[in-house]
Order: structure tokens, then C-alpha cells, then sequence
């Protein structure tokens, strides 16, 4: 049963990428690193007391290596906060996306005169700025920025998102057709079945009931029951990694 159930969330899974692959561009962006991606945090992990809402990007524990802009586009918004993503870049694209680097120890150039001037006039380390339009202008490979470890981070690395532009909603980043190299399969810990009604009952009894599971090879199976008897309608849930 745990097998079915298992396979059942893959397809799942699947068909949700495959519908987010009709609309969303394949290899329009360019990765934001010059380096082999390898992540230390993905899209909607779940930290504390938020999903996260772009890939962490490993920098091999440094700072300074070129952030890149992954596409045309101009400066929308730069950030800079104690806490947070630290110091932050916005760059909105023309096909209706906005890319976010975070957490970087410094702008190129010209934008860090920008920002040091803006935060001499307002006499604050901390700033929220919104240039014009077409105020600075960058094209696909640039380089935006330094990466670092500002903000509220555990260790150099680069945050990276793509927003929807119109909604300012994070979107999987991996759904753009960056190449991340991911060859270890979930984890199936615990199995869980609820009564849907109050009239259902999982194995004779109208409360959940949570089954382990043994993983031999790619397959999986209860790991004290081999056939649970349902009356009614039920919910399943799955413990997983």
C-alpha cells in the first residue's frame, strides 16, 4: 500500500511540473553563478516559521565570487537591511519576471555609488530603494554583484529567487531549466490514515492510524501490517524527506 501511495505522490509531483513547464520558459535565464550549482536550500523548504522562497546556492564557504544577471532587464529595487536577505538586488525582466540576489557583500560599481549615496542622504545603513525604469539598465551575463554573507545568514552563499512580476509570488527557480544535479531519492518514514467521515473507520477504529515503513532497495512496505482494513472513506498522508 505504502508503494502505491508512494507512487501516486511522484505522479503527482510530476503533473504539477510538467503544468508549470507549459508556461514557464525553458533557458531564457542563465544561472546566476559561474560554478557547478550545488544548493544548501531549495524552494518551499520548510524553516522556522516560513517556507523558503528561492535555492540557497553554495559558494564553496566564500564570499566574492560574480553574481551575474541572468537575463536582460533593469534594476528595479535594491535592499539593504541588518537582517533579511542583508544587502539585496531586484532586476524585472520583459518577459514578466523579476530575479532576486541575496545576502551579497557588495553591487557592482556603479550601483554601489548609487546605494552609498542614497544611504548618505537619508543617513541610514538601512535602505529600500525603487530606481526609475530605465535608471540602470543590465543585459544578460553582467555582473550585478559580489557575492557575500550579509543579513540573516548562516554562511556565505547566494539566495536567489524568480518572481512572478505582476504578483510578486516566488516560483521554483529549478522549473526555469537550471541544471542542479539532485540523485538522491525521497525518504518515506511514516504513513498516516484518517477517518474522512465520522461514520469511517481505520482499522476498526475511528482515529488515525500511523503505520512505519521499511525501505528495501526502491520499495517500500508496512513495517508492521500487510493489509489495513478501511470502512468508508479515508485520508492518507505521508512523512517524508
Amino acid at each position: 500500500m505504502c508503494k502505491i501511495i508512494a507512487k501516486i505522490f511522484l505522479l503527482l509531483i510530476i503533473s504539477l511540473q510538467l503544468a508549470a513547464q507549459g508556461y514557464i520558459p525553458q533557458n531564457y535565464f542563465i544561472p546566476p553563478v559561474d560554478i557547478k550549482i550545488h544548493l544548501s536550500g531549495t524552494f518551499a523548504e520548510l524553516r522556522t516559521d516560513h517556507f523558503h522562497s528561492g535555492m540557497d546556492i553554495r559558494t564553496g564557504e566564500v564570499e566574492g565570487l560574480n553574481i551575474y544577471a541572468i537575463a536582460d532587464g533593469y534594476v528595479s529595487r535594491i535592499k539593504v537591511t541588518p537582517g533579511g536577505y542583508g544587502k539585496a538586488l531586484y532586476i524585472t525582466h520583459p518577459n514578466g519576471y523579476v530575479s532576486v540576489y541575496g545576502h551579497l557583500q557588495q553591487y557592482n560599481t556603479i550601483l554601489n555609488e548609487y546605494v552609498y549615496n542614497q544611504q548618505y542622504l537619508r543617513e541610514s545603513y538601512q535602505v529600500d530603494l525603487y530606481p526609475k525604469k530605465n535608471q540602470f539598465i543590465v543585459k544578460k551575463g553582467e555582473v550585478v554583484a559580489i557575492s557575500g554573507n550579509t543579513g540573516r545568514s548562516g554562511g556565505p552563499h547566494l539566495h536567489f529567487e524568480i518572481r512572478d512580476e505582476a504578483s510578486q509570488k516566488p516560483l521554483n527557480p529549478l522549473l526555469f531549466g537550471f541544471k542542479v544535479s539532485d540523485n538522491t531519492p525521497p525518504v518515506i518514514n511514516l504513513v498516516k490514515i484518517y477517518p474522512a467521515t465520522q461514520y469511517s473507520t481505520v482499522n476498526y477504529k475511528s482515529i488515525p492510524s500511523e503505520y512505519f515503513t521499511i525501505n528495501k532497495g526502491n520499495v517500500y512496505s508496512l513495517k508492521n501490517a500487510d493489509t489495513i482494513p478501511i470502512n468508508g472513506s479515508a485520508y492518507f498522508g505521508i512523512n517524508t524527506y
